[in-house]
């Protein structure tokens, strides 16, 4: 009998090194089978993907999954904060924890060992730039990966961000494909340089 297991997007993108884009657009050419959620995520039949990568001469499959890279959201804009965790939540491909200031972030850094951050850089106690420098100034955490995010776009908050530094750097409103697309490349050099930060 076969699996009736069904594969997320981001799931398929890992497996494969390529972007959710990449593998939208071989669900939207017909090139890999997918069905569509109720709440409209595309899921991917596990023996289909699998007959695609024996088609294309790709690795196979193990069905035991890797381990997810961990994400910490850190933003004090609930409105924010909440669609991020939806946007990466939705994509299935990363274990997930927030906080809402630089404060508990610390906490949460020591707590979860998330391997990227994505971080705003406009808080209350401790702010970004400040967070930013802390966390790749120790031997402990300077191997994560942090994306840095502002709704204040400028070119000294840009330099700033960078020379605290930050690895990444987006400006709000971004888009969920910027986000993904930001996060799978920076995951992508995290893995890498074997900057894995769970010891």
């Amino acid at each position: 009998m076969k699996s009736e297991r069904l594969l997320t997007t981001g799931e398929v993108a890992a497996h494969c090194r390529v972007s959710y884009e990449t593998v939208n657009n071989w669900i939207k050419s017909g090139k890999l089978v997918a069905y569509v959620t109720p709440g409209k995520h595309h899921r991917i039949p596990i023996d289909g993907f699998r007959d695609f990568l024996q088609q294309h001469n790709w690795p196979p499959f193990d069905e035991v999954p890797a381990p997810k890279p961990r994400v910490l959201v850190v933003d004090d804009d609930q409105r924010v904060l909440k669609s991020v965790l939806r946007n990466l939540t939705n994509s299935g491909a990363y274990e997930l924890a927030s906080a809402t200031d630089g404060f508990d972030a610390g906490l949460q850094i020591a707590k979860f060992k998330p391997d990227l951050i994505i971080l705003d850089l406009m808080m209350p106690r401790v702010n970004g730039f400040e967070l930013c420098q802390k966390i790749k100034s120790s031997p402990e955490t300077r191997r994560i990966g942090v994306l840095v995010i502002t709704g204040h776009n400028s070119e000294e908050n840009m330099q700033q961000a960078l020379a605290a530094g930050a690895d990444a750097y987006l400006t709000k409103p971004f888009t969920t494909k910027a986000l993904q697309k930001t996060l799978q490349e920076l995951w992508t050099e995290v893995g890498k340089s074997g900057k894995a930060s769970r010891a």
